[in-house]
């Protein structure tokens, strides 16, 4: 989820952890359809657990899923655990890094990375409606997977990434942004990771957050306030490819993952379908049917492109 909010209030806030609240399922998770390892394949296998809301099982199940993905093609994986204050409670996310080792014996988390590639893997909370989130945002997931495992083939390319799927970019409330009981509520895996970065004077140089990226209508708006070189590269790699139709800005600013990571000093695009006025928005809706094989190809293609041009 991301939603439209203004930014010029909002600061990196402190976090701190634990929680156990697990969402009653009424209907069988959808089943596994697909072990071909493509964007499709990989969405289909993070819906299969069923809703992803953090602090439950079916959130566990995926990162297991995720991480599974990852250690197999030859990254090395670490969770950041989080403890923080929620409309709900104190409650604990849980977001999955990887990198790529420069060499077979070396410490992956010692050496700096270029750029960073990141998506969220929770669904949306309700006590009533079960979302999937299938496009909203496991498409992005998906994506990501697929691109770790064939980045994997080139160590040099692969060690200059760090890949991120965050927990709790989701808000327990209606909206991400403040509540009337001071808390900010929803991103926070991304805050707690760009915290992380707050004071390191290396930090990488670039962010591609992906989101609502797999719709069969694919219409990506990236928010107006995007870091202009990365929004230039995003524009010549979708001319480039005959995709600039689908790949345009929008008229206003987004709250999303990205934007404590621009916070902290790493310039981070959002690639964000545009998910104003969608009936399937946050409804049971946003399934696996929305999904399209076509509009995975076409954001991967263009975020390839982009990564070719970002690392040198």
């Amino acid at each position: 989820m991301a939603n439209r909010f203004p930014l010029s209030a909002l600061l990196i806030l402190s976090v701190g952890l634990s929680w156990s609240c697990k969402e009653k399922e009424t209907d069988a998770p959808q089943q596994r359809l697909d072990s071909s390892g493509s964007p499709l394949g990989h969405t289909a296998n993070i819906l299969s657990f069923g809703p992803r809301v953090a602090g439950t099982t079916e959130a566990a199940e995926a990162r297991s899923y995720v991480t599974s993905v990852l250690k197999e093609a030859g990254w090395t994986v670490g969770n950041q655990i989080i403890k923080t204050p929620t409309p709900q409670g104190e409650k604990t996310f849980v977001n999955i890094l990887a990198r790529f080792p420069t060499s077979e014996d070396s410490d992956p988390w010692k050496q700096p990375v270029t750029g960073i590639l990141c998506a969220h893997l929770d669904s949306k909370y309700s006590p009533k409606k079960r979302f999937l989130g299938a496009d909203d945002a496991a498409s992005a997931c998906g994506l990501i997977l697929t691109m770790a495992q064939e980045m994997a083939s080139d160590r040099e390319r692969a060690s200059q990434m760090e890949l991120v799927f965050f927990d709790g970019e989701e808000a327990f409330s209606e909206n991400i942004g403040p509540t009337r009981a001071g808390i900010f509520d929803g991103l926070y895996g991304s805050k707690a990771y760009a915290s992380r970065w707050l004071k390191t004077t290396k930090k990488p140089s670039f962010g591609i957050l992906l989101d609502m990226i797999g719709h069969k209508d694919l219409a990506i708006k990236v928010p107006s306030d995007s870091p202009p070189k990365l929004l230039s590269a995003m524009n010549q790699a979708a001319e480039k490819l005959g995709h600039q139709e689908r790949f345009q800005t929008s008229s206003g600013q987004i709250l999303d993952d990205h934007y404590f990571l621009n916070q902290v000093g790493i310039p981070t695009i959002d690639i964000i379908g545009d998910f104003t006025a969608k009936s399937w928005w946050h409804t049971p809706k946003d399934n696996i049917d929305l999904i399209s094989a076509d509009s995975l190809a076409i954001t991967k293609s263009v975020v390839d492109e982009m990564l070719a041009n970002l690392i040198k």
